[in-house]
């Protein structure tokens, strides 16, 4: 699901949230690059790619929850849970997952502001201008 190509991104995001949306808008500005996205309130993830995405990101899937949201501080923060437990309130609640989340073949992370995807752009240009 993570396997790209030099110029493709695969932008994760949910469909339900504002500031998602927005960056969604800006990922779709980047015209040098073949977009593939997966809006997470309309399409379910398996555990396997939750996993896949936490090792794409360097993180525990612990680190892959908003923890803004309601459900995560009512119900998780605090608590100690196994990693099965975590994958399933992932998986069946969307708006736990911390988005929006910006994959190409050079990395990934997690997008803390809408016009970070400017940023991730520039990148871009000079890795794939020194690849030329």
């Amino acid at each position: 699901m993570f396997d790209l190509k030099k110029n493709e991104i695969k932008f994760i995001y949910n469909g339900n949230k504002l500031e998602d949306m927005e960056a969604y808008a800006y990922v779709l500005t980047l015209h040098k690059h073949k977009i593939n996205e997966l809006d997470v309130a309309k399409n379910d993830m398996t555990p396997t790619q939750v996993l896949e995405l936490a090792s794409k990101l360097n993180k525990r899937v612990i680190d892959l929850f908003d923890e803004k949201s309601t459900y995560f501080k009512a119900n998780i923060q605090g608590e100690d849970m196994d990693e099965t437990d975590l994958l399933t309130v992932l998986i069946k609640d969307k708006s736990t997952l911390k988005t929006p989340i910006l994959i190409s073949a050079n990395g990934a992370s997690v997008l803390e502001y809408p016009r970070d995807t400017i940023k991730v752009d520039m990148v871009f240009n000079e890795i794939n201008g020194k690849d030329s």
